[in-house]
């Protein structure tokens, strides 16, 4: 008597095609109102008004509030992720929970309650984004972060032609005449976001610390740092560039080059303008891997990255030999931020000196002459000062084995190495930023991490596949 075969194992049920959709769009929002450090929170005005709501920088506990409810649409249609290692998930729940172990003996508990919620907003879009990534159509996530970062690339070009001079030539006539021609409300608003200051007769102005930043013609589009900026094209830059063409594919290939010339244009000027030197640097180095992935003979790709490599190390020296003439300030001032922080790792191996409170570590250990900040401009050192051995191996591990391992699994198809590309950017740039701190960068980041892992596995993917 013959026996039934087996059925075969029903295959998994991809996630709703709308939730990539919803997340690119949520993304977008996060990148235009969500890019104060979390740290200075406490020290932004909070919009009013519907103009205000609609075209100024959100607290970060609004951003909370709406990233609630994207959580609940996300878990609404969660699935198991299958095929993504345990240690890419576990890392960084560990490194999360063990934030919370550091903050037990915190020296400034008022700083850690700041970045904790920052934290576990991080991890809740890695989550977010292993679902999107899993789902029917993943890619489309994309067309929200293109609009998101054009947005973001065309308030910077208009900071750059007369935003950023009408600014200083607000702070500056006004100045002269005390702010007597300032609405009561508008001075209420400068005041609340440290742009101004009360002076000992009850009258208003400017912020010492805002003086060097209206001198400079640095750009910072919808973020609040010009370094934040240089950030968020190294993080999307790749990507939007392989969605524009991928988006354009019924064009003529003439037209798709223009296209993507254009939005090409619009970022590097944008880091350009932003002042960034790091963000140079590291542009080079994500250029040159990418370069190196091309179809190309070997020895013609390694003689397009020495070309490339040497123009824009020429070009940075160009451009900043002044920096350097100076004494490369900022520069120097890392050092400071980095040999404080060092040394509290090695004083505080295991629990550090708890999240975010490097501000009142550097306040008591810097040398007098030094310059004040709030952060280590590394968030891999910063691990190590605030949380401890086990906070910098969890969050450092997870960041670049997943970008080892995702590198083999990525580098044949272009749309998703674009996006291994702009991780591989933003991990280079924390070692001597914030990101981690900025929701716009940070949460951006673990979401793409996320979306990664599980949109290199996706079988359900509708959109068409660039090669």
């Amino acid at each position: 008597m013959a026996t039934a075969s087996p059925k075969p194992a029903a295959a998994p049920v991809p996630q709703a095609g709308w939730w990539p959709v919803v997340a690119g769009v949520f993304l977008a929002f996060v990148l235009l109102k969500l890019g104060n450090p979390v740290i200075l929170d406490h020290v932004a005005g909070v919009p009013e008004g519907w103009r205000e709501i609609l075209f100024e920088t959100w607290p970060a506990v609004w951003g909370y509030g709406v990233l609630a409810v994207v959580a609940v649409l996300g878990a609404w249609q969660w699935r198991r992720s299958a095929g993504v290692p345990g240690w890419a998930l576990a890392l960084p729940a560990v490194w999360l929970a063990w934030q919370f172990v550091a903050a037990t003996t915190t020296v400034d508990a008022a700083l850690t309650r700041m970045v904790l919620p920052q934290f576990v907003a991080t991890v809740v879009c890695f989550g977010l984004g292993l679902g999107a990534g899993g789902s029917v159509g993943a890619r489309r996530v994309w067309l929200g972060l293109l609009v998101g970062l054009l947005v973001v690339l065309g308030s910077g070009f208009r900071q750059q032609y007369g935003g950023l001079a009408a600014s200083r030539e607000f702070f500056y006539e006004n100045e002269k005449s005390g702010w007597k021609d300032v609405p009561a409300e508008e001075l209420a608003r400068l005041e609340a976001s440290r742009l101004l200051v009360r002076k000992p007769d009850g009258g208003f102005t400017i912020n010492p610390d805002l003086l060097p930043k209206l001198a400079k013609d640095r750009i910072m589009g919808t973020l609040v740092q010009p370094n934040a900026l240089a950030g968020v094209v190294l993080l999307l830059l790749p990507g939007a560039l392989l969605t524009v063409w991928g988006a354009s594919g019924r064009l003529q290939n003439v037209t798709r080059g223009v296209l993507v010339g254009l939005v090409a244009y619009m970022g590097l000027a944008c880091l350009y303008w932003s002042g960034s030197k790091a963000g140079w640097l590291i542009a080079l180095a994500v250029g040159g891997v990418a370069l190196l992935n091309l179809p190309l003979p070997k020895t013609l790709k390694v003689g397009l990255v020495v070309a490339v490599a040497v123009g824009g190390l020429a070009g940075f020296a160009w451009k900043y030999q002044s920096y350097f003439a100076g004494g490369a300030r900022s520069a120097n001032a890392r050092f400071d931020y980095w040999s404080v922080a060092l040394q509290t790792a090695i004083n505080r191996p295991l629990l550090g000196s708890g999240p975010g409170t490097f501000y009142t570590v550097y306040r008591q250990a810097k040398r007098p002459d030094a310059e004040m900040t709030r952060l280590v401009h590394n968030d891999y050192l910063q691990q190590a000062s605030d949380s401890g051995v086990v906070g910098l191996l969890t969050f450092g591990g997870f960041i670049w084995a997943s970008l080892a391992t995702l590198y083999r699994i990525t580098r044949d198809d272009w749309m998703l190495f674009a996006a291994w590309l702009g991780l591989f950017g933003w991990a280079l740039q924390s070692f001597v930023e914030f990101g981690l701190y900025i929701p716009a960068l940070a949460w951006t980041a673990f979401f793409l991490f996320g979306w990664l892992w599980t949109a290199s596995r996706n079988e359900f993917d509708t959109t068409p596949r660039q090669t």
